[in-house]
């Protein structure tokens, strides 16, 4: 076996670094969650505090419920399955360095878990894995496969629905809430054409077609106002005269096709979706503050 050239240890010097550095950022960190927590239809192991693992387990309940109601409302039925798997890390720092995850992850589904952080700071330290269970409910209890908009818009919902007397009201806004933190951030002119130019909406169907639009990289944010207020708009513009044929148009793939078989001309909803868009911005601006959970009326077991 011939000797390594000076030239060639160092590359292998090389990919050995990058080699580790790889596996030190990619690879998940040890975590010793101190306990589970199971309520009816969750299994939540957390390293956070008793107090804050139990409202957690009391949020994710209330998340069900209401995934429930919609589903219900939307002719899906909710398949028989295991308990739900949440990881429940005590503070960010934790999350990020056990998760390795990127800056602007709070929170994410992968499969069989939900992982998120307690977030003492914000109002709702709960949003983020209301967001995040309503993906895994989308995938383990009603199998739905949508395309991105659809996936997206249905969390983004439920997240951004209000709890009331410890019960999800569907539909009804949370204005501490992402992406709803950004709705006054739209200006809005009532001019459909001209705003659509500035790049300060996105053309329907290329938020559909999820083709066509502009970077997401840099419209992060307005993609996920889009995403929302589109699934918003089909479940109650006009008492929800779109909704039956938001079930019939999951049932057919959500697809660009699919849309305007069952919902209409992109480009007439279009009109439409735009004046509830900016209904939707005016509404916001004068909702009342949420409502705080009141303590859970039975017990979660704790293990």
């Amino acid at each position: 076996m011939r000797r390594l050239i000076a030239r060639e240890k160092r590359l292998l010097v090389l990919l050995a670094i990058v080699v580790a550095i790889t596996a030190w950022f990619y690879l998940p960190r040890q975590w010793s969650p101190g306990a589970v927590v199971e309520t009816e239809h969750y299994a939540i192991r957390s390293s956070a505090t008793a107090e804050q693992t139990r409202e957690i387990g009391q949020v994710a309940e209330i998340v069900y419920a209401g995934y429930r109601q919609l589903m219900d409302e939307l002719q899906r039925t909710i398949q028989p399955h295991a308990k739900l798997g949440v990881k429940l890390f005590k503070d960010r720092t934790e999350f990020r360095r056990c998760n390795r995850v990127f800056d602007w992850a709070e929170a994410f589904y992968k499969p069989p878990f939900c992982y998120q952080y307690y977030s003492a700071e914000e109002v709702h330290p709960y949003h983020w894995m209301m967001h995040e269970a309503t993906h895994q409910l989308n995938n383990e209890a009603a199998r739905l496969s949508l395309p991105q908009w659809l996936e997206e818009g249905l969390a983004c919902y439920v997240s951004t629905s209000r709890i009331v007397d410890n019960a999800l009201h569907l539909g009804e806004i949370d204005t501490n809430t992402y992406p709803i933190w950004w709705l006054d951030s739209l200006e809005l002119s009532g001019d459909l054409d001209a705003d659509k130019k500035k790049v300060g909406i996105i053309p329907l169907r290329a938020i559909v077609s999820g083709q066509g639009g502009p970077s997401m990289n840099r419209h992060f944010n307005l993609y996920y106002l889009h995403w929302w207020s589109l699934t918003h708009f089909l479940l109650h513009y006009e008492d929800g005269r779109y909704r039956a044929g938001l079930s019939r148009l999951i049932g057919d793939g959500a697809t660009l096709a699919a849309f305007e078989k069952h919902i209409g001309l992109v480009e007439s909803i279009e009109t439409q979706w735009y004046g509830y868009l900016a209904e939707s911005q005016k509404r916001t601006a004068r909702a009342t503050p949420p409502v705080r959970l009141k303590p859970p009326s039975t017990a979660l077991r704790m293990n």
